[in-house]
């Protein structure tokens, strides 16, 4: 008999797996976050520079509308797995995100 430390274990392997596959994707998600904040605040430097026209402004809320429902499915995901969940970020990310869609800034 086997024990069950032994890396031949077969509930071992899957407890490797699973832990393998948990970290791969929360720093993909990590990354797609940071990828969506460094978008978002481009977008926010550029429109605080110019001043927008109706259309501009459309364009920008129907973009950072976008830029919200990434982030909540970024959200859920991150949630499901676990693994470096931040509530309290994400909930502040979307305040942020909000406020700029909303061109309060």
């Amino acid at each position: 008999m086997i024990p069950y430390p032994h890396p031949h274990n077969e509930q071992h392997h899957n407890d490797n797996i699973n832990h393998w596959w948990a970290y791969e994707t929360n720093r993909y998600l990590q990354d797609r976050l940071r990828n969506l904040v460094i978008r978002a605040n481009w977008n926010k430097r550029i429109i605080c520079r110019i001043h927008l026209t109706t259309n501009d402004l459309e364009i920008h809320q129907h973009r950072f509308e976008g830029f919200i429902s990434q982030l909540e499915n970024i959200d859920k995901q991150l949630k499901t797995i676990a693994m470096q969940y931040n509530e309290q970020r994400m909930n502040k990310l979307k305040t942020i995100f909000t406020k700029i869609k909303n061109y309060e800034n």
